[in-house]
């Protein structure tokens, strides 16, 4: 487990989820390694000062159910409302005939006058250092996804393709945050597959019938199974919030679960404190087969 040396309560259980799940988005460290670093042209301070009424409303649209979507509405908020930078494309569908051919995620003005492309990602994968049929080490929880294809996609398909349809593109980048989880009992890798960065946040992965690695009568600890699309920013709350759950509550939710479902469940691990809980951990609980599904 992580490291639960003392800390004192911090002003983050004022902010809500929108406004933490922002600066995550802002100022988390990207999980791939992108020649076209932003140079501090985009790291702005601004996000303590936002009217929270206004940003839960901007995201209602987005906040619907998937990750990526909210994470699209997160960036588009960013660059708009806290950079105030031009918009010219979101979400723009490239049609050639009566056929799509493709999507732009985003294409903005950056305070310089350059048209700028991103394609934005936030992905979670686990590292299973044993031979699969995905042919990689880091594995989405949805066995379909994985590391190398989702980062080939981005920059030998997607980054080309708005290059392609707008010559007048003077920076394209990747814009792709997430997290990289880990086995507790597995060493991790000396070697990093190609573009991944070393800096990348780190979770923890294990099988369902694991769970006890979790229970440690010694500490007291509370558990939050986590629901889409707030799968961002580390948790923060009130030790009376009643979606917290007991070890015995979450082995007895997850028994139920994973006798009808093989989808992993995604756990916050709380460690409470004057009232306040933090997360210490994110634990992704995965079924028997997987990676096998």
């Amino acid at each position: 487990m992580h490291d639960e040396s003392e800390t004192e309560p911090t002003p983050d259980i004022l902010e809500s989820q929108y406004q933490r799940d922002l600066k995550w988005t802002i100022q988390s460290p990207s999980l791939i390694i992108d020649s076209q670093e932003e140079n501090g042209i985009y790291d702005f301070e601004n996000a303590t000062s936002i009217d929270e009424r206004e940003l839960k409303a901007f995201l209602a649209p987005y906040a619907k159910f998937r990750v990526g979507q909210y994470f699209e509405g997160l960036v588009l908020y960013w660059l708009d409302k806290i950079c105030h930078l031009k918009i010219v494309a979101q979400q723009q569908q490239i049609r050639e005939g009566n056929q799509t051919i493709g999507e732009i995620d985003f294409l903005f003005e950056d305070a310089a006058g350059r048209l700028n492309h991103w394609e934005t990602a936030v992905k979670f994968f686990l590292y299973y250092p044993e031979d699969n049929t995905t042919g990689s080490h880091f594995i989405g929880p949805n066995v379909s996804d994985w590391f190398e294809k989702k980062v080939k996609r981005l920059l030998q398909h997607q980054l080309p393709f708005g290059k392609k349809n707008f010559p007048e593109i003077t920076l394209s980048k990747a814009f792709v945050k997430g997290m990289i989880f880990y086995h507790p009992h597995v060493t991790p890798p000396t070697q990093l597959p190609e573009k991944m960065s070393a800096a990348h946040l780190r979770g923890t992965w294990i099988h369902h019938s694991e769970l006890s690695w979790l229970n440690d009568p010694s500490k007291e600890r509370l558990f939050r199974v986590m629901h889409k699309p707030y799968w961002l920013s580390p948790e923060v709350s009130s030790s009376e919030n009643k979606d917290q759950k007991s070890f015995e509550e979450l082995k007895s939710e997850l028994e139920t679960h994973f006798m009808n479902k093989e989808w992993p469940v995604l756990i916050s691990v709380l460690t409470c404190q004057q009232s306040i809980c933090h997360e210490i951990d994110r634990v992704f609980v995965v079924a028997e087969s997987w990676p096998q599904l």
